[in-house]
């Protein structure tokens, strides 16, 4: 299922590393303020530098975490354990790794719409020749035998009026590798790389990033640069862009390139504010199309589906990004609001607004409530469906992660807090809504919800602890 690009790949493992890169900030200086942002975004924004975390000459740190996260409505279950291990030198060189486990279960959306009667989808079979039956969260898959063909292929049936899941089990195995050392007077460069694997997605990546203190180490201006290279192989081949939907083999793997480039300026205004300001450029090459996703193409009169297509996405796509971050001590809390503006060379925008802010209870227990809202765009050749007779257009996606969407994270973490270690435990909320009944929809269209709306629950719970 590929989990790097499914719906919450990339932010699981966003959110997991920003989570342990905090607790260690936290750890190593509990009387000031070092945060995290973000997650659907490039996660260089929040770290220009792309260095390490510093966390005092001389210590080695162990950052462990896991999350469990869990979307309503039988759909995308996960479970995601992490490990970082950091080694600071006494002349201020910093070596770090990390092992991320994700494994994945559930359902998630095949792109189709609902509509008033069952719908049958036929995919490549898994094992062919067999006919062993699995249980999937839109009713039963089997695998059956096209007459006269011999050709094995996988059926599943969606009940009416339900919106189409299948169901998937994936899992990924990613290991990061950095190396940060000074230079000069107030200077700092860091290398690093990364390797993840699934059953049908490698990714490589590399990455090297300088900074430079001013004005007695008040002010810092970082440049970060990050090259990644991933191949994707689905097990049955990469579709051909919105053909029908069928049991046979697909195309060859696919591969694509991502550059992206941080530029960061971080500046001290006080002993209590400290704010940053990054701007992130990226560039994608290559496949960036789901190749287990379809889009409905419906009668223009009646709204039922007559073929199930393939989508079809641009193979470029640049991207912008401002981020903007001020951690604040007040009184005897540590408060951290960031925004965050995108655009993209697909038609999607997006604002990113985020606060928390970290209380101190007593004796070493604190609380950090915190609230994430975000707004985005539809990408350009977003479409809820397709019209049948009509020309098809070049790119056609239903994706709901290009739609129109609106969503809301609230966070609850609990933690004790021992200066050089901590214990924590993170409460999420996540609920996203979009357009539920796009105008225009033809016959009993209308009145099916054509929103790909997702709600979730997460808990992480993690420690962090230094030693010499």
């Amino acid at each position: 299922m590929q989990l790097k690009r499914s719906s919450i790949g990339a932010a699981l493992g966003a959110l997991t590393a920003n989570l342990l890169a905090a607790t260690a900030a936290h750890a190593q200086t509990a009387d000031t303020s070092v945060y995290q942002p973000d997650v659907n975004n490039d996660a260089s924004d929040s770290d220009a530098s792309g260095g390490g975390t510093d966390i005092g000459s001389g210590l080695a740190r162990i950052d462990s975490a896991i999350l469990f996260y869990q979307e309503n409505g039988g759909r995308v279950r996960a479970v995601e354990p992490t490990s970082n291990v950091t080694l600071n030198a006494s002349d201020g060189r910093v070596v770090s790794f990390r092992f991320t486990a994700d494994t994945l279960t559930g359902a998630t959306p095949n792109g189709a719409m609902p509509w008033n009667q069952n719908q049958t989808f036929t995919t490549p079979a898994h094992a062919p020749g067999t006919t062993t039956t699995v249980t999937s969260a839109s009713g039963k898959a089997q695998l059956v035998t096209i007459p006269g063909t011999g050709t094995v292929v996988r059926q599943y049936t969606v009940p009416a009026n339900q919106l189409p899941l299948d169901a998937f089990k994936d899992q990924r195995y990613a290991y990061d590798l950095g190396y940060s050392a000074p230079f000069g007077d107030g200077g700092r460069y860091s290398i690093g790389g990364s390797y993840s694997t699934e059953h049908d997605y490698t990714s490589y990546s590399v990455n090297g990033g300088v900074s430079q203190d001013f004005n007695h180490h008040n002010t810092t201006l970082s440049l970060a640069l990050n090259y990644e290279a991933d191949q994707s192989s689905p097990i049955f081949g990469t579709p051909s862009p919105l053909t029908q939907m069928s049991g046979d083999t697909k195309g060859p793997s696919r591969s694509k390139t991502v550059v992206n480039v941080v530029l960061g300026l971080t500046q001290a205004i006080s002993r209590h504010w400290l704010t940053e300001l990054n701007y992130s450029y990226g560039e994608t090459s290559g496949y960036q199309t789901d190749p287990y996703r379809v889009i409905s193409l419906v009668d223009g009169t009646t709204g039922a589906p007559v073929e199930y297509l393939y989508e079809s996405r641009p193979s470029s796509r640049t991207r912008q990004s401002v981020f903007w971050d001020n951690r604040l001590a007040l009184l005897s809390t540590f408060a951290d609001i960031s925004l965050r503006s995108y655009s993209d060379s697909w038609g999607i925008k997006s604002l990113t607004a985020e606060i928390s802010d970290r209380i101190p209870l007593f004796g070493h227990f604190y609380i950090q409530p915190g609230v994430r809202y975000y707004h985005q765009t539809a990408a350009d050749f977003y479409r809820h469906y397709l019209v049948s007779g009509n020309a098809l257009p070049t790119y056609a996606s239903s994706d709901g992660r290009l739609s129109n969407f609106n969503a809301q994270t609230n966070s609850l973490q609990l933690g004790l807090d021992f200066g050089h270690s901590e214990i924590y435990m993170r409460f999420e909320n996540y609920s996203q809504h979009g357009q539920t009944h796009p105008a225009g929809a033809p016959g009993a269209l209308a009145g099916e919800n054509l929103s790909d709306a997702v709600s979730a629950n997460s808990v992480m719970i993690g420690f962090s602890f230094a030693f010499r």
